[in-house]
């Protein structure tokens, strides 16, 4: 009988703790939100106003995040100037090409895909990076721009789930307490596993109060961590299933995948390489990377990704479905710049070869 109080106290713990929980808890670093419209600069001397903006931007990204934090950053630019944009911005033919595996962001978000330059304003970039990156100058910049390079972000965590889960037809929530008490085997989830607890880790006066809402004897400390991390754990694989199921209907009813086609992708990896571009493009702007230091890492993203994938096609596929696992949020924003990136003749995709 016990035991189903327990189950009952915990229940009422997560509601209240992910209820009002933040990016910061369901996103650390490397998974940032993004930013809400915003019609004008934010005043670096008013502080007031910039927390306000930030607790904004954070309930705007929990409901439609995507990993970037870089979203609505730029104002509209019609076509005559972004075409002046890009002539004054250009690249080589093959440094185009590096950028293109980074083009859903910036195609969604109103820039060229076509140039490193950025339209927003450097005070927006600054924000955006510190806020929903942690990056605050060159090393932490650096740091972030190697691990997605490498593919070391967010990528092992949506391949566990990809590989272990989805392709086994395991599209059912899973349960923390059925994982618990019946000592459920992790294998292939390792990944998903260790973030959990590395964010379980970071939040200590949410523990403290689930371990007093269980109401169980200090020994058994340890055994209340574990469970803690098992929300943790079944929270984001649940999030990024239920992701995965819309990500999945948007490329087979609006872009003609088959679902064959989507679970023979041997590697979601694309949705770090693609954001690779997201820091170094930012990065260069908020004054935190210099240009010249960027396409090495760009270049080994897109080689990396020309290795994994045999066209523009499977490569959009991955990206997608790697962010709806990692980051499970909603793909219905992508929609307009797959359309542009799969099907429009000024496309990257269509004018430069794989």
């Amino acid at each position: 009988m016990k035991k189903y109080v327990y189950y009952l106290l915990a229940l009422l713990l997560l509601a209240f703790t992910f209820a009002g929980c933040t990016t910061d808890t369901l996103e650390i670093a490397e998974e940032p939100p993004e930013e809400p419209p915003v019609e004008e600069a934010i005043p670096e001397d008013d502080e007031e106003d910039s927390d306000t903006e930030s607790l904004l931007e954070d309930l705007f990204n929990e409901l439609f995040g995507d990993g970037s934090g870089s979203a609505f950053l730029a104002e509209t630019m019609t076509s005559e100037e972004m075409q002046a944009f890009e002539a004054e911005h250009a690249v080589s033919e093959a440094q185009e090409r590096y950028l293109a595996f980074g083009a859903f962001l910036f195609v969604r978000n109103g820039e060229s895909p076509r140039v490193l330059a950025v339209s927003a304003p450097q005070n927006r970039t600054v924000q955006m990076l510190r806020n929903s990156w942690s990056v605050t100058d060159h090393e932490s910049a650096m740091e972030q721009l190697t691990r997605l390079a490498n593919a070391d972000g967010q990528s092992p965590i949506a391949n566990d789930i990809f590989h272990t889960l989805v392709r086994n037809g395991e599209l059912e929530p899973l349960d923390p307490f059925e994982m618990f008490f019946n000592e459920v085997d992790l294998s292939g989830l390792e990944n998903v596993y260790h973030n959990a607890v590395n964010r379980a880790e970071r939040m200590p006066d949410e523990f403290e109060l689930f371990f007093e809402m269980l109401d169980v004897p200090e020994e058994y400390r340890d055994e209340a961590f574990e469970l803690f991390v098992l929300f943790e754990l079944t929270d984001r694989v649940n999030r990024g299933l239920e992701a995965y199921l819309g990500a999945r209907d948007l490329l087979i009813d609006s872009f003609g995948f088959t679902e064959e086609e989507l679970l023979s992708i041997e590697s979601l990896n694309a949705w770090d390489y693609g954001r690779a571009t997201t820091i170094a493009r930012y990065g260069v702007s908020a004054g935190f990377l210099e240009e010249d230091e960027v396409w090495g890492y760009l270049k080994l993203a897109a080689d990396s990704a020309a290795m994994a994938y045999n066209s523009w096609r499977e490569y959009t596929a991955a990206y997608i479905l790697g962010r709806a696992l990692a980051f499970g949020n909603s793909s219905w924003d992508f929609n307009f710049a797959l359309d542009f990136l799969l099907n429009h003749s000024e496309s990257p995709f269509v004018r430069i070869p794989f």
